[in-house]
């Protein structure tokens, strides 16, 4: 797959390691499309600066926890820059909590943005390849998976 025609959707674009994984994809010229839901600001600066570069971006903004979103992320990037190549799962989400004080409406949006969503987007990506396209997905999980940090 050539980079010339690689098209990039990054969940959680906006902010942190999401934004560096952006940066990065425009700087060896891919097409990027950032997701965000709270970070809009900082999702919309940032396509700015890769489009004043001479780079492709586009904004897509969907809330994670909302199933009935995920279905049209997919198309909201393609109609913005194309047929995506390229899916990065790295959206996630920190509450404060512990085992003593957490609820279920935690727990399930929780589950939405690290599991249902990924799993739901990756399905929505394959299936809206052109025939004979190759796509990649990744796939990030936070540190804190092996090195626990108390109280999240």
């Amino acid at each position: 797959m050539s980079k010339a025609t690689v098209t990039a959707l990054v969940t959680g674009g906006a902010r942190r390691i999401g934004r560096a994984i952006v940066e990065d994809l425009a700087a060896h010229g891919f097409a990027v499309a950032i997701h965000c839901n709270r970070s809009r600001s900082e999702a919309d600066a940032l396509a700015a600066e890769i489009i004043a570069g001479g780079g492709r971006a586009a904004v897509v903004a969907a809330d994670l926890t909302d199933m009935d979103v995920i279905d049209d992320l997919i198309g909201e990037a393609q109609a913005a820059l194309g047929p995506l190549s390229l899916l990065v799962n790295n959206a996630s989400l920190f509450e404060d909590d512990s085992v003593l004080d957490f609820d279920w409406r935690a727990w399930d949006r929780h589950f939405a943005v690290h599991v249902k969503a990924p799993a739901l987007l990756a399905q929505n990506f394959a299936r809206a390849l052109p025939a004979g396209r190759e796509g990649l997905i990744v796939n990030m999980i936070d540190q804190r998976v092996w090195r626990p940090t108390p109280r999240y």
